[in-house]
């Protein structure tokens, strides 16, 4: 199991915030949209989380990203961040993480999001 947390700060308080007053969410690999609001767990050259509202934001260069704590590619101090990566998965991947609206307002107000993953679980607290 690997266990990613996501410390607050103030882009995380804006992801929560700005998703939480978005009405339509992208669904990752493909142009579908649902009203059901949450966020994307991406993993590729680091672990993070991005928004996924597609109602905000529409070009990609306005995205909001925050890094698990310890992959985030700047600050890999011992050079081993593909292969934690690589051990959490083997392939890049971009997940749809539904987010209810109460965790959102903790994660506003100051709150983190814990993400346990295992090969065929995904726990969210927030």
């Amino acid at each position: 199991m690997t266990t990613l947390t996501f410390n607050s700060n103030k882009n995380l308080k804006s992801l929560a915030r700005e998703t939480l007053s978005s009405k339509v969410f992208h669904q990752p690999y493909t142009e579908e949209t649902t009203e059901q609001r949450g966020i994307f767990l991406v993993k590729d050259e680091g672990i993070y989380v991005m928004d996924a509202y597609a109602d905000k934001h529409p070009d990609s260069y306005n995205r909001r990203v925050i890094y698990a704590s310890g992959y985030n590619p700047k600050h890999d101090k011992y050079g081993d961040l593909w292969d934690r990566t690589y051990a959490v998965s083997r392939d890049d991947f971009g997940e749809f993480v539904p987010m209810d609206d109460d965790a959102l307002i903790r994660i506003m107000k100051g709150g983190k999001i814990t993400i346990k993953l295992t090969p065929t679980t995904m726990e969210v607290r927030a």
